[in-house]
């Protein structure tokens, strides 16, 4: 089933190249972003589902 993201929301942070030396993402910190970002993405189209299912 094909689904539409209209919104697409993009954080960023510009820093130094001396502070990207010293803060480094850790490999639990990218698990628990991926499963932010799937849980949300599942949260959205679980909604636009259930939206979707009663306009006839």
């Amino acid at each position: 089933m094909p689904v539409e993201i209209r919104e697409l929301i993009i954080k960023t942070q510009i820093s130094t190249s001396e502070a990207n030396h010293q803060a480094r993402i850790s490999v639990e910190d990218v698990k628990q972003l991926k499963k932010q970002l799937l849980a949300e993405c599942k949260k959205m189209i679980t909604e636009r589902t259930k939206r979707g299912s009663n306009v006839r």
